[in-house]
C-alpha cells in the first residue's frame, strides 16, 4: 500500500444532538487510528448540539478535534466548514466522510486505503451503504447507469438487496454518491469547491458531487469491500421510506431541510440534467416518491 503509507486522512463527522452515536462510532474509529501508517485525524464539527456531546468529546475523546458550528450550518456547511478548517490547520492528504450515526468495522479503514491506492488519486470514492441489523441488505450500491432524457437510473442492485448477494470487493463507477463513506484527496476536494452548501443545504449535494466530479472528467467509484452499516429509519422525515404519515410525507415536499424539498429537486435537475425536461422530471419525480410512499416501501415495512 505503498502510495497512501505515511499520510494522512482527516475523518469529519458532522453531528447534532446524537451523542450515544457519536460516542459508538468514534470508539470504532479508535481501534483503527494506526491504520497501515496512514495518521487519522478525527475531526468532529458540532453544529448546536445540546445534549452533552462537546462534554463527551472533551472527556472521553480528547484527541479529536472539535470545531463548533452556529446551530444553522446543517449537513453540507458543517461538512466545508471541517473541511476548510482542516485544510488550513492540519493539511491532511484525504478526506473521508462520515455521517455521526454510521457504524463501521474494524478493518474499514485498511479497506478504504486499499481502495484508494487501486483507484488513484484523481478519483472520489464511496462507500457500500448496508442496514445496520441483519439480515443485512445494501440501501445503496451505486448507481450504474443514468439516463436523463427519460430521467430513469439503473442501480447496481436492487435497493435492500441482500449484501450476500453482493460480490465482497470491487470498484465500479457511479453517477451518485452517499456523503457518508466518500473518500478522496484533499487536493480534488479543494479543485471541486467542496459541496455545495447554497444549493444543498442538507440533502443532494453528495450526489451534486459526484456528477460536478464526472463533467470535469474525474473518475466516481462505489467500493464494495467498504461498507457503511446505516441506521435507515433515522433517515429525513417524511421520507417515502420511513413511511411516516400522510401529513408529514407531504408537508415534506415543502420543508427546505427535507429530503423531498421541491425546491431542492428543482435545483438538481436544472443543473444536472435536460433543461427543457424540467417539467417532467418534477412531474416524475412526484409521482415516483408518492408511489414509493403508498406501495413500494410500506410493503417492505410489512415484510421487515
Amino acid at each position: 500500500m505503498g502510495e497512501v503509507t505515511n499520510k494522512s486522512v482527516c475523518i469529519v463527522i458532522p453531528t447534532f444532538n446524537r451523542v450515544s452515536y457519536l460516542r459508538q462510532l468514534l470508539k470504532q474509529i479508535s481501534v483503527q487510528l494506526n491504520t497501515d501508517g496512514m495518521r487519522i485525524l478525527p475531526l468532529v464539527v458540532v453544529d448546536g448540539s445540546s445534549d452533552g456531546t462537546a462534554e463527551m468529546l472533551k472527556a472521553e475523546f480528547p484527541s479529536v478535534h472539535v470545531l463548533q458550528g452556529t446551530g444553522g450550518w446543517w449537513w453540507t456547511k458543517s461538512v466545508n466548514e471541517g473541511m476548510k478548517y482542516a485544510c488550513a490547520q492540519l493539511k491532511p492528504d484525504y478526506f473521508l466522510l462520515l455521517n455521526d450515526d454510521s457504524q463501521i468495522q474494524p478493518d474499514f479503514l485498511d479497506a478504504m486505503m486499499d481502495a484508494a491506492e487501486e483507484a488513484g488519486e484523481d478519483a472520489l470514492i464511496g462507500s457500500l451503504s448496508v442496514t445496520d441489523t441483519a439480515p443485512y441488505q445494501v440501501s445503496f450500491s451505486g448507481v450504474k447507469t443514468m439516463n436523463w432524457k427519460v430521467l430513469k437510473k439503473q442501480n447496481y442492485y436492487k435497493p435492500f438487496e441482500l449484501l450476500e448477494k453482493l460480490p465482497p470487493r470491487g470498484l465500479f463507477p457511479t453517477y451518485a454518491l452517499n456523503g457518508r463513506g466518500t473518500f478522496a484527496t484533499s487536493k480534488l476536494m479543494q479543485e471541486l469547491g467542496f459541496l455545495d452548501e447554497q444549493a444543498f443545504p442538507q440533502y443532494g449535494s453528495d450526489d451534486d458531487l459526484a456528477l460536478r466530479a464526472w463533467k470535469r472528467g474525474l473518475r466516481v467509484l462505489i467500493a464494495y469491500n467498504c461498507k457503511v452499516y446505516d441506521r435507515t429509519g433515522d433517515t429525513s422525515r417524511g421520507s417515502a421510506l420511513r413511511q411516516d404519515g400522510l401529513g408529514v410525507f407531504v408537508s415534506s415536499f415543502f420543508i427546505w431541510n427535507s429530503v423531498n424539498y421541491i425546491p431542492k429537486q428543482v435545483r438538481f435537475f436544472y443543473r444536472h440534467g435536460i433543461k427543457v425536461f424540467l417539467p417532467f422530471y418534477l412531474f416524475k419525480f412526484l409521482g415516483g416518491t408518492t408511489y414509493a410512499w403508498l406501495f413500494k416501501y410500506k410493503k417492505r415495512k410489512h415484510e421487515v
